[in-house]
């Protein structure tokens, strides 16, 4: 014998009781809130990066792009190929092959650290490294990038806006 199960509830209904009633608030508070997402990733990248002395090249790369039409909103942050080759090292702290990146392959690289020789204490890196600066010091890197998850940062955080704008919405009966 075949069962039919009927759910109580009808997800069109739901949809013309809640997002379509309000569409054009909808889509403003989407547009609006790629926006706020875009500065969240700017401010996430700058505020998490592991060295001084950054020059938040690609926080600044990471601008908003947003499209609205007819029944349509669309939003992206950051255009790939106007991001700094270092994007995903930066986000994943490895190669797209899936192996850690480490600065130079571990090779000698010459330069200081704001001047001076490096120090075993300061390991970990807090000063920012000027590369070929003449001083006669260098490195041999030998630690992976750390990884500061910049995009998984603001998907989260886009999830939580947008449950939250849903809520929002569907309390404007």
């Amino acid at each position: 014998m075949i069962m039919k199960i009927t759910p109580r509830f009808s997800s069109r209904e739901i949809i013309d009781s809640t997002i379509r009633k309000d569409w054009f608030y909808f889509q403003n508070e989407a547009f609006i809130l790629g926006q706020r997402m875009a500065s969240y990733m700017q401010t996430y990248i700058n505020a998490n990066r592991h060295r001084r002395g950054g020059t938040g090249k690609l926080a600044r790369a990471m601008q908003f792009e947003g499209h609205t039409g007819l029944g349509a909103i669309s939003w992206g942050i950051g255009r790939i190929s106007s991001l700094p080759s270092y994007w995903y090292v930066i986000n994943y702290g490895k190669m797209i092959t899936g192996q850690p990146f480490i600065p130079a392959r571990g090779k000698f690289v010459p330069g200081s650290f704001e001047g001076s020789r490096p120090e075993s204490a300061l390991a970990g890196g807090v000063e920012k490294f000027n590369y070929n600066d003449g001083s006669g010091f260098g490195i041999f890197p030998g630690r992976p990038v750390r990884p500061i998850n910049y995009i998984e940062a603001t998907r989260h955080r886009l999830d939580a806006n947008l449950r939250n704008l849903l809520i929002r919405i569907k309390g404007r009966k």
